[in-house]
C-alpha cells in the first residue's frame, strides 16, 4: 500500500512536469492525475495524496481564458479542483468511521486538524482570476453546495460553510 503511494506521488510529479513540457494536452493530463489519486481509498492517505496534487498542480491550472485546446480553460481548472475537493471531503468525512466507537473524540479532533486540508481547494478556487460572478454563481457554489449537502456530516457542514464565507469575495455572496 505505501508502494502504491509513493509510486502515485511519483506520478503527480512526473505529470506536473509532463505538463510544463507542453507535449500533450493539460486537460487530459490534470484530468487522468486527480482520476488516479482514486487509488488510495485510505483516509488520511488520501487526503494528502490529494493535497499534494493541488499544491503541484497551482502553477499550471489555466487560470484565465484560452482560446487554445491544449493549454485548457477556467472552467477546466474550476472542474478538476471541485472534483478534487469533492473526493477529499468524502475521505474527510469518511474518518469519522474508521476505528473503535471509544476513540470517537480523538477522531474528530484529529478531524479538526486536518480540515484544512479540505478547505484549501476553496480557497484555491476563490484566487482563479477567471471566476467570475456568473461562473461562481451558475458553476462553483452550486457543486460546492450539493457537496456540502449530500455529506451529511456537522463538523463537514459547519467548516466548509465558514469557508465559503470567508474565502469568496463578500460580491460574490451580495449576487448569490
Amino acid at each position: 500500500m505505501r508502494e502504491t503511494s509513493s509510486r502515485l506521488y511519483l506520478l503527480i510529479t512526473v505529470g506536473v512536469v509532463y505538463i510544463k513540457s507542453k507535449e500533450c494536452s493539460r486537460k487530459d493530463i490534470l484530468q487522468d492525475l486527480v482520476e488516479m489519486c482514486r487509488g488510495v481509498q485510505h483516509p488520511l492517505r488520501g487526503l494528502f495524496l490529494r493535497n499534494f496534487l493541488l499544491t503541484s498542480t497551482r502553477d499550471v491550472l489555466p487560470d484565465v481564458d484560452d482560446t487554445s485546446e491544449d493549454t485548457g480553460t477556467v472552467d477546466d481548472s474550476i472542474d478538476f479542483i471541485l472534483l478534487n475537493f469533492s473526493e477529499m471531503n468524502k475521505l474527510w468525512v469518511r474518518m469519522q468511521h474508521q476505528g473503535h466507537s471509544r476513540d470517537r473524540t480523538k477522531r474528530e479532533q484529529e478531524r479538526l486538524e486536518l480540515k484544512i486540508l479540505v478547505g484549501t481547494n476553496l480557497e484555491r478556487l476563490s484566487r482563479l482570476e477567471g471566476v467570475t460572478v456568473s461562473k461562481y454563481q451558475n458553476h462553483v457554489l452550486p457543486a460546492v453546495l450539493k457537496q456540502l449537502i449530500n455529506c451529511k456530516d456537522s463538523i463537514a457542514q459547519e467548516y466548509l460553510m465558514d469557508c465559503i464565507i470567508q474565502v469568496f469575495p463578500d460580491e460574490f455572496h451580495l449576487k448569490t
